[in-house]
């Protein structure tokens, strides 16, 4: 079980996030440090032997030649055989997109199963089961080649600024389970199965089929949403915004899909993205429980 994630600028947040899925157990991270100054890459290089570990070098390339979204899925999903693109070197594509294409072409090979996952996204089971336990229930059935698992966004809980707590510890308050947002969804995939990755999907070769948290078949609408939310068995919690002081943070960063110095890198990011992700009308503690496992895999890790 293998996660794949392009990072930057994450080093509050990033050895949580490690302990966490190493919890769930994940043998393996492929994680793409996107030109991080933040003390990230020492924190990686730290952790990456106990931790399973690969730190791929992977800086935005001069931003104006890069595509638009829509037109490098377009790219994406045209080519032939997407194992013969030059995804180190075309950066007319997108550094998520390069760097989830890059991962399947070469680490794919080498694990049953792969999240494709950011680092302010955990992945939740209700059953309280591993993702290996996961994955060998959904991969039982015939044709199963990936799972659709769905958002749950968290607000910032009314917090300013952190406070030394985890991010699953602080941020408890979130949106109403039927919030329509909710339709978004993250891939849990056989590598096997997928041909190329998108950012929330994949496209899977022939024979193989998405179902949702359920096991039920879904057919994806846009590459990136689900007909309907289901958070009965599997979801994530997707937090999003944080404390008002972390998302200044996710807005110096901006958007992973666009390089440095893009003019799309920033969009949206705004006063008006806050409030609308800052959903805090219902409670969910299903991570509280975790906290202390957490904390002590934080601590190992750490050495």
């Amino acid at each position: 079980m293998s996660i794949c994630a392009i990072v930057k600028n994450e080093g509050d947040f990033l050895l949580e996030w490690v302990a966490y899925y190493r919890l769930m157990g994940v043998d393996r991270f492929v994680i793409y440090d996107n030109g991080s100054t933040d003390g990230t890459r020492l924190l990686l290089d730290r952790i990456a032997a106990c931790a399973g570990i690969t730190v791929v070098d992977w800086p935005s390339a001069a931003g104006h030649a890069t595509l638009l979204f829509p037109e490098a899925r377009d790219v994406v999903m045209s080519l032939p055989n997407p194992q013969d693109f030059d995804w180190w070197g075309n950066t007319t594509l997108g550094p998520q997109l390069r760097a989830y294409n890059h991962f399947l072409t070469y680490f794919g090979a080498e694990t049953d199963w792969a999240l494709f996952i950011d680092a302010d996204e955990f992945v939740v089971s209700r059953e309280g089961l591993s993702l290996p336990a996961l994955a060998a229930n959904y991969g039982a059935a015939p044709g199963v080649g990936a799972v659709a698992v769905n958002w749950r966004y968290f607000g910032s809980s009314g917090q300013l600024e952190p406070d030394g707590r985890l991010v699953t510890e602080r941020f408890t308050r979130c949106a109403p389970a039927r919030h329509n947002g909710h339709v978004h969804m993250k891939t849990l995939a056989r590598t096997a199965a997928v041909d190329r990755m998108l950012i929330h999907s994949g496209r899977l070769r022939e024979g193989w089929r998405y179902v949702d948290d359920l096991g039920a078949a879904v057919e994806l609408r846009d590459h990136a949403f689900t007909p309907d939310i289901s958070h009965a068995r599997l979801y994530i919690h997707h937090y999003s915004v944080k404390s008002r002081w972390e998302f200044e943070r996710k807005r110096a960063r901006g958007r992973a899909p666009y390089p440095d110095h893009h003019p799309h890198k920033h969009e949206g990011l705004d006063d008006a993205y806050f409030r609308r992700q800052d959903l805090n009308d219902e409670e969910d503690v299903t991570l509280l429980r975790h906290v202390p496992a957490v904390k002590a895999e934080m601590a190992r890790l750490l050495g």
